[in-house]
């Protein structure tokens, strides 16, 4: 067995485990499966194909979550998986695992190797939806807590009425029942939610990096739509959340893909093969800022983004219950409230005009910083101030070009026209950061840095 290829063996109970395994993981057990949520996808019990691509899915995140990376050797791992179906036959042909290997080492960086071997055929969903779906000409929407999806889903109410809404939720600690019942209540409550039927149990210290998490989302999304025959399925993420990372890669790490066109593109050539119907991953916020999307929002009097959350750190950090104020997702979120002219709310962190984190504390009597809130307030300004910089008139113009080569996926006459707008999107950020910092002190964290 070769030591630098992490193998991971997924089974049923009752399968044996594989030998030579360096992981094994238990479906029911380790990938955990909700039969009550997976029947909510489908007003007829699911194919032997379309439950295999939750196992498929399933198998896929809880690998990526449990082989940790070896960033002395670099960022790219060997993972050999094998996982057990109902037509392995199907699953072990070029065409199916060809776009698949390529969705996955695209957005991982990884080098994935998987064996299809039957299974036992067991019947996920015991029974048919709970859910009154008679209505048709739906459109899913992958859900968060985040400010992105629910503009999108108001905007989607707005500008297009004549779609019914199917939103796709996770189930992490982040999401919860109260949550939900808050954010819902500002929208309308006709609108289906459909929760995440796969959960991982992973232990403490998972490996964070987590690159195929949309993956699995996306694909439930997928066959969702597959199900409902939905027209689409519409991606809310920002430009500068969705271009900006594949384009300022940190340190040795893979380019940050996990909403890029480019994926879903290649992700909707994997379920186009496995479903057997065409799957159009839709990004209608591509080239604009998360400023411009609230703006627009703002505009056709959507309401209730307040109670969105878009904070990276969770209730053990110990904030007083609020958004830290300073990580990549807070500070893109205040940058672009201030950009559309809005009231924001406070902040554990909040005015950035102190020297120190300790100095910009809303209550003083707060805990004092640690080392790694400076770390990541550090990050997340670093994160915000490299895609400006692109827009400084020294960048060269092939840095958009390849964007652009990225985005289309093909020589086209679109190329020229997408990479112009990725520069406006970056000169656009770049305006409302610089708009953003001139509110505090010169000599504030968020300057200093």
């Amino acid at each position: 067995m070769n030591d630098d290829i992490a193998h991971v063996n997924i089974r049923w109970p009752g399968m044996k485990k594989a030998r030579g395994t360096q992981m094994d993981c238990v479906i029911t057990k380790d990938i955990r499966l909700s039969p009550s949520a997976l029947q909510d996808y489908s007003a007829k019990l699911l194919s032997g194909k379309e439950q295999d691509l939750v196992i498929v899915a399933g198998a896929v995140a809880y690998a990526d979550r449990m082989v940790r990376r070896k960033r002395a050797r670099g960022w790219a791992r060997h993972i050999e998986l094998t996982i057990p179906v109902s037509m392995p036959a199907f699953w072990n042909k070029p065409e199916t695992m060809t776009p698949l290997l390529d969705a996955l080492e695209y957005v991982s960086g990884d080098q994935w190797t998987i064996h299809f071997v039957q299974g036992p055929g067991d019947t996920l969903a015991k029974t048919q939806t709970s859910l009154d779906f008679t209505l048709d000409n739906y459109v899913v929407l992958p859900f968060s807590d985040g400010l992105d999806s629910f503009l999108q889903w108001q905007l989607l109410k707005k500008e297009t009425p004549e779609f019914n809404i199917l939103r796709v939720h996770t189930s992490s600690r982040a999401s919860n029942n109260a949550r939900n019942a808050l954010i819902d209540g500002h929208g309308d409550k006709s609108d289906q939610r459909l929760a995440m039927p796969i959960s991982l149990a992973v232990g403490a210290h998972p490996e964070p990096t987590y690159r195929t998490r949309t993956f699995l989302f996306f694909v439930m999304a997928a066959l969702a739509a597959h199900k409902f025959k939905a027209k689409k399925v519409v991606i809310g993420e920002n430009g500068v959340g969705m271009l900006g990372p594949a384009m300022i890669p940190f340190g040795d790490e893979c380019p940050h893909r996990t909403t890029h066109p480019a994926f879903t593109r290649r992700l909707a050539a994997f379920i186009s093969r496995v479903l057997g119907s065409r799957i159009e991953f839709d990004h209608p916020q591509l080239f604009r800022t998360k400023g411009q999307v609230l703006a627009h929002a703002v505009r056709y009097g959507v309401s209730g983004w307040q109670k969105t959350h878009s904070c990276t750190r969770g209730p053990r950090t110990e904030l007083d219950g609020m958004p830290c104020g300073v990580c990549g997702g807070c500070l893109l979120r205040r940058t672009a409230v201030h950009a559309a002219g809005q009231p924001d709310g406070q902040y554990f962190w909040n005015d950035l005009s102190g020297e120190t984190l300790d100095d910009c504390r809303a209550n003083a009597s707060s805990r004092e910083m640690r080392p790694s809130d400076i770390d990541i307030g550090v990050h997340g300004i670093a994160d915000m101030s490299c895609f400006a910089e692109l827009a400084l008139p020294e960048t060269p113009s092939d840095i958009f070009e390849r964007a652009a080569w990225e985005l289309i996926g093909k020589a086209d006459a679109s190329l020229a026209d997408a990479a112009k707008q990725i520069k406006t999107l970056a000169t656009t950020h770049a305006n409302e950061w610089s708009a953003f910092r001139a509110k505090f002190s010169k000599n504030g964290f968020v300057n200093a840095c």
